[in-house]
């Protein structure tokens, strides 16, 4: 029905046609501006209006429309002065509202998000200007003939830097009872998420059918009384084939508690996006509803913590679609990798004997630091090579991935340097931007602050987070602390390093840098060892930070850090809702996941995540990691495909050649095998590389040179277990029992309570060799079920069904074996003979191993 007010036919240039509907304050009519021959919406207070704040009202609408432009909103062309008051000329939807919409359609579920991911943005732009709705309900939502959303009637809104004491009470509980959120119908100081809310009640009846709580019978203030005190009703009771993640979307965005709730309209915005690009008819939700749970819901609780779908490859998939674990919606900011050039000084320093390296140290740690405090920002290992120039360097850089670097020049004169910082672009290697003061070398550690806080403000201020000063020490022990992060950077970290740091942390506890330290130190330790102590003793000083207030995001950028070289799979998966916070650029955390996918023996998966961290940054470390898991996938070809790629644009990648040769080895390839590891200079030769110089040598039957390979391997990882089991193969072959049962027991011994995949393969092997069978494939069977692509526990479950004379279970791996590539070398071993004498073995096996 059409309400005729006012008598009016001209509105300055606006001829008004008709009216289009009326409320308790104000009246909108259709109008056509003569000027520009549209179309457009006039509002203006009804002459009966007895608000006595309608005016103001509509002039703070008025005041909120000018600063929004956005397509989602309806747009104000013009004010007009009336003597009643003014009157705002608006842009005419022809359309329907979206409580009509809901009436007179029948739309697919996707239609149906559309319209809400667009009230999102229109609702992004809003809180983004600090502007609250209010009033956000089906009738305010108009949907243009084209299927466009635009959020109309900000006659309640209110910008949250106003001042309180304007917002009335009468106006702080006007609007829609059955839309408004608890806190707003409690009177209570309203922000952005309250509207959030009130957008939850539009999405449940537009998805379910029906409002989220019972109207009933007894009006507004018992409806109110529902909002305020009881749980809205389930979404599956509403609508019993809900998609599990539109529940927690739903779940999240009408909790009681603000806090509770999704951060932003742009989060709701993202877990739609992602819903909508993967929802078809016939799509299983359960392939990803962990990620639009784990989105939406913030982490639980120590005491609770409940990981749902989150386990595996699964949840992970998901959330690696969804925006790179919430990158997106986090941050809206291009990754930076960052870079430290190495520090260049000039002149001398006065001091102690290494006095000039110390300084350098001291610098180049605090840019590193710097890294740390920006916002979307990833630290990346750089060293050039000896004697490479600077365009050189660029060169690796870009290979690299890297976006930004740091330099420090400093010209020095005994104690006083004068430093230069710069930020470099490796993309054109122009400086982006620089800054100089004078430094102290006798005043390390304020001058470690002086220069973090300068590279810091050489990035954009969108990027700089808040960072805290970190406890001084006293002058003696930061040297201490210097020595340490300079031979840690040279690789050259002992155990007897962590014991000086953790007196250095006893004494003070509060120190951040201090805990990167350690960490960096138990990894590095972690990783030239593999004694897995070290990841329980970082794990305990991760827990000693959180007691002492280190700030949230250092302790998980470090616990992702320690976890990445961790087999508890739930110990990092644990992390993910709480990583899906941060502002990670997300190259880093699915590297990181890859990673540790391939410590966990799941190479399915590990491949899946490497190569999206391959494509979003393509840098050598990231292809590396692809290569890996293939290798660890039984994939020879591809991952020896990779590996010359990375050789040929990066000679100098010695893991490459480590793993080519591995790989070679694997194939029977022994003369390629050596040749590739023989190209890694002695010095950069790991433990891996002389256990598989031993391996390469031990099924040549070299086995005194091989003996000698392993015994090297021992001294740079003592008590590594793959060695000291190799070295057991050798005594198993030579028939030197004695040996052999002391190696198996020393094994046994060191993989006591260990859930480490390789100390149970090794745990498996030697309880087998040393009599109890039954344990030992009890044991075994349990990793086939756990991890079915590993190519060592299958070779480990052949010798073990063998020394329990199950011929044709003991066949099925070693046939899985031949035909991933495996040499037929590796079946040597005496324990293998036995298949050449019985009658069950496969023609193929025997064809291959019995010579």
């Amino acid at each position: 029905m059409e309400i005729a007010e006012s008598e009016q036919e001209q509105l300055g240039r606006y001829q008004i046609e008709r009216t289009l509907g009326a409320g308790g304050m104000g009246i909108v009519y259709l109008a056509r501006d003569t000027r520009l021959q549209r179309q457009v919406a006039i509002k203006k207070l009804r002459k009966d209006a007895t608000s006595a704040s309608a005016g103001a009202r509509i002039q703070s609408e008025a005041q909120l429309l000018a600063r929004l432009n956005h397509p989602n909103i309806v747009q104000l062309y013009d004010v007009l002065e009336e003597p009643a008051g003014i009157a705002l000329v608006m842009e005419y939807i022809d359309g329907t509202s979206l409580k009509e919409w809901m009436r007179e359609h029948s739309a697919p579920l996707r239609d149906k998000l559309s319209l809400l991911m667009q009230i999102c943005k229109g609702l992004t732009a809003a809180h983004k200007l600090g502007i609250i709705h209010r009033d956000l309900k089906p009738d305010n939502i108009l949907i243009t003939i084209d299927g466009t959303a635009k959020i109309s009637d900000f006659g309640i809104a209110k910008s949250q830097n106003e001042d309180a004491q304007n917002i009335t009470r009468e106006d702080h509980v006007a609007g829609t009872v059955e839309a408004m959120s608890p806190e707003q119908l409690k009177g209570q100081p309203l922000d952005t998420r309250s509207d959030l809310f009130s957008l939850g009640t539009i999405a449940y009846e537009l998805l379910c059918g029906r409002k989220p709580f019972d109207q009933g019978e007894n009006g507004a203030l018992a409806l109110a009384h529902r909002i305020v005190n009881e749980p809205h009703i389930p979404p599956g009771h509403a609508w019993p084939g809900i998609p599990e993640p539109v529940a927690a979307l739903l779940d999240r965005l009408l909790h009681k508690d603000p806090q509770q709730r999704p951060q932003s309209a742009q989060q709701v915005y993202e877990a739609l996006d992602f819903l909508y690009q993967h929802q078809t008819d016939d799509t299983d939700t359960r392939e990803f509803s962990a990620t639009v749970t784990q989105l939406l819901r913030k982490p639980p609780s120590r005491r609770r913590r409940v990981l749902r779908a989150l386990t595996g490859a699964t949840g992970f998939v998901a959330m690696g679609i969804a925006g790179y674990f919430g990158w997106e919606y986090a941050t809206r900011l291009d990754p930076q990798y960052i870079a430290v050039l190495p520090v260049e000084i000039n002149g001398e320093v006065r001091g102690e004997e290494n006095a000039k390296e110390l300084t350098a140290a001291m610098v180049r740690q605090a840019m590193m630091n710097a890294a740390s405090r920006l916002k979307a920002s990833a630290l990346v290992s750089f060293t050039p090579k000896e004697g490479q120039d600077f365009d050189a360097q660029l060169q690796a850089l870009r290979d690299k991935g890297v976006t930004d670097a740091l330099l420090a020049r400093l010209e020095c004169a005994r104690v006083r340097c004068e430093i230069e910082l710069q930020r470099i672009g490796p993309a054109d290697g122009q400086i982006k931007q620089q800054a100089s003061f004078v430094l102290l070398t006798d005043k390390k550690q304020e001058s470690s602050y002086r220069v973090s806080n300068t590279a810091t403000y050489l990035f954009s201020p969108n990027y700089i987070r808040h960072a805290s000063t970190p406890e001084l020490m006293g002058d003696e022990d930061y040297e201490v602390y210097l020595d340490i992060i300079a031979r840690s950077e040279k690789r050259l970290i002992s155990e007897s390093d962590l014991k000086l740091l953790d007196n250095l942390l006893l004494r003070y506890p509060k120190n951040e840098n201090l805990y990167r330290a350690y960490i960096k130190a138990v990894t590095s330790l972690y990783v030239s060892t593999n004694k897995s102590e070290l990841i329980a003793m970082g794990v305990d000083a991760l827990s000693k930070a959180k007691s002492q207030g280190i700030g949230e995001r250092t302790i998980l950028e470090l616990e992702l850090w320690l976890r990445t070289y961790d087999t508890n799979r739930e110990a990092f998966d644990a992390l993910l809702p709480q990583l899906l916070a941060l502002d990670f650029p997300p190259a880093e955390i699915i590297a990181k996941y890859a990673k540790s996918l391939y410590i966990q023996g799941k190479y399915d998966s590990g491949i899946r995540y490497a190569n999206k961290a391959a494509e979003i940054n393509p840098s050598k470390s990231n292809l590396y990691l692809l290569a890996l898991n293939y290798f660890g996938n039984g994939d020879y070809p591809n991952s020896k495909k990779i590996l010359e790629r990375i050789i040929q644009k990066y000679p100098e990648h010695w893991s490459s050649y480590g793993l080519l040769g591995a790989i070679l080895i694997e194939m029977g390839e022994y003369p390629q095998a050596l040749s590739a590891i023989s190209k890694i200079p002695q010095e950069s030769l790991s433990w891996h590389d002389h256990s598989n110089l031993g391996v390469a040598n031990l099924l040549q039957k070299n086995y005194e040179a091989a003996l000698v390979n392993y015994k090297n391997a021992l001294e740079i990882a003592p008590d590594n277990l793959t060695t000291l089991a190799n070295i057991a193969e050798i005594y198993t072959i030579t028939n030197n029992k004695e040996l052999q049962k002391n190696q198996y027991e020393k094994i046994l011994q060191l993989t006591e309570g260990s859930s480490n995949i390789e100390a149970k393969i090794y745990r498996a092997l030697s309880i087998a060799y040393l009599g109890n069978i039954s344990d030992a494939i009890t044991l075994i069977y349990k990793l086939n079920r756990e991890y079915p692509e590993d190519t060592n526990v299958k070779y480990v479950s052949a010798q073990i069904y063998l020394l329990a004379r199950e011929y044709r279970s003991a066949s099925v791996y070693i046939d899985q074996l031949l035909d991933q590539g495996m040499s037929a070398d590796w079946f040597s071993l005496p324990t293998f003979a036995q298949l050449c004498t019985q009658k069950e073995t496969p023609r193929k096996i025997t064809d291959k191993i019995c010579r």
